[in-house]
C-alpha cells in the first residue's frame, strides 16, 4: 500500500506538471504573429501583458497588438491594436513607468527611415504614438530597441544602427528624452543587443549575436553603463544561435533564452550564468520538431520557474506564426524525475 500510495503521488504530481506546462496559445489566428515583449504589472502578479507584431507575410511589414490574461497566462483576450500605421512597426518593447503608465518602444520608418518611436498608455490597452526619440545620430537607422527599468526608475535601452554596432542609452524622464552619447556596446557589427540588471552589484549583462547565416552569441558584462571594455564572452561554441534574452533570476543568477538549430528547425534553449562570465550547458526547453521555435521572451516566476513566450511556426513555410506561452523549469533534477 505505501508503494501504490507513492506511485498514485508520482502520477499526481506528474499529471499537474504536464497541465502546469501546457502550451497556451497568445494570439493565434492563423496569421504571421512574432517577437512577443511580456511585463506583469505591477502589484498584480496573476496579470500579463504582451504585445507583438503581426505582420504581412508578403512584404514582413508589421503593426503592434497588445492582448491580456488576468489567470497568469491561461486564457487570454482577443488581440487590439497597438500601433497601426501604413509604416511598418516592429520589435516592441513594453516598459511600466508607474502605477498608470506605461511606455512602449519600437522601431518604425514613418519618418522615412528607421527610427526608434516611442507610444504611451495609461492601461496598457490604448496607446498614444509620441512620434520617434532623438538618440543623436544625423541620419536614420536605429532598430530593435530593448528596454529595461533600474529600481531608481531610470530606463536603459539597447538598441542597433542598421549595418553597424550596437548602443546604448539612458533616460530619466520615463522615456520621454534620452542621452544622446552612443555609447557603443559591441566591437563591431551586432544585432539584437539585449540586456539584464542585477541590483545586488550594479552588474548589467549584455548579449548580442554577429555573423550571416550560423550566427554566434556573445555576452559581456560591467558595472558602469558607460564603459564597455570587457572581453566578449562566446556564450555556446558551433551550431545556429539567435535571438538571445538574458534575465536576472531571484536566486541572482543570470539566465539566457536563445533559439538554436535543433531537431530539423529552431528550438528554445537556456543557460545560466553566476557573473556572464562564463556559461552552463545549453538545456532545450522547447521541442517542436520540423517547427521553427523563434524570438523567446519570459518572466522570472522565481524557484526555477520562466514564464516562457515565443514565437511558434504553425507549419514547414514559415509564413505562419502564433505567439505561443508555457511554463519551463531549470531545474533539470525535477525534469528528469518525471521523465524517469
Amino acid at each position: 500500500m505505501v508503494h501504490l500510495a507513492r506511485l498514485i503521488g508520482l502520477l499526481v504530481a506528474w499529471l499537474l506538471a504536464v497541465s502546469a506546462w501546457a502550451q497556451v496559445s497568445v494570439s493565434g489566428n492563423g496569421g504571421f504573429d512574432y517577437q512577443a515583449d511580456v511585463i506583469s504589472p505591477w502589484e498584480q502578479p496573476d496579470q500579463r501583458i504582451v504585445v507583438f507584431e503581426r505582420l504581412n507575410p508578403a512584404t514582413l511589414s508589421g503593426d503592434l497588438y497588445v492582448t491580456r490574461s488576468e489567470d497568469s497566462g491561461e486564457t487570454w483576450s482577443d488581440p487590439t491594436v497597438a500601433v497601426a500605421t501604413p509604416a511598418n512597426e516592429r520589435h516592441s518593447a513594453l516598459v511600466q513607468t508607474g502605477e498608470t503608465a506605461f511606455q512602449l518602444f519600437y522601431l518604425s520608418n514613418a519618418s522615412g527611415g528607421f527610427r526608434i518611436h516611442r507610444a504611451s498608455s495609461v492601461d496598457a490597452t490604448t496607446f498614444v504614438e509620441k512620434g520617434s526619440m532623438d538618440l543623436g545620430w544625423p541620419t536614420a537607422g536605429e532598430i530593435n530597441p530593448h528596454v529595461i527599468r533600474r529600481p531608481d526608475g531610470i530606463l536603459i535601452m539597447t538598441y542597433h544602427r542598421l549595418s553597424g554596432a550596437a548602443y546604448i542609452a539612458q533616460s530619466a524622464d520615463d522615456g520621454v528624452t534620452w542621452d544622446t552619447d552612443r555609447v557603443q556596446v559591441s566591437p563591431a557589427n551586432a544585432a539584437l543587443p539585449r540586456l539584464a540588471f542585477r541590483e545586488s552589484d550594479n552588474r548589467y549583462l549584455l548579449v548580442y549575436q554577429t555573423g550571416a547565416s550560423q550566427l554566434q552569441m556573445w555576452s559581456r558584462t560591467t558595472t558602469d553603463p558607460a564603459d564597455w571594455s570587457s572581453t566578449p564572452i562566446e556564450i555556446i561554441s558551433g551550431g545556429n544561435n539567435h535571438d538571445g534574452l538574458p534575465l536576472v533570476l531571484s536566486d541572482g543568477r543570470f539566465v539566457l533564452l536563445w533559439a538554436r538549430v535543433a531537431e530539423g528547425n529552431f528550438q528554445i534553449f537556456s543557460s545560466e550564468s553566476d557573473h556572464g562570465l562564463s556559461w552552463g550547458p545549453a538545456t532545450q526547453q522547447i521541442s517542436r520538431p520540423n517547427l521553427a521555435n523563434v524570438q523567446p521572451h519570459g518572466l522570472d516566476l522565481g524557484d526555477g520557474m520562466i514564464d516562457l513566450y515565443w514565437g511558434a511556426g504553425q507549419d514547414g513555410g514559415g509564413s505562419d506564426y502564433n505567439i505561443l506561452r508555457t511554463l519551463v523549469s531549470l531545474d533539470r533534477r525535477f525534469k528528469d524525475r518525471f521523465e524517469l
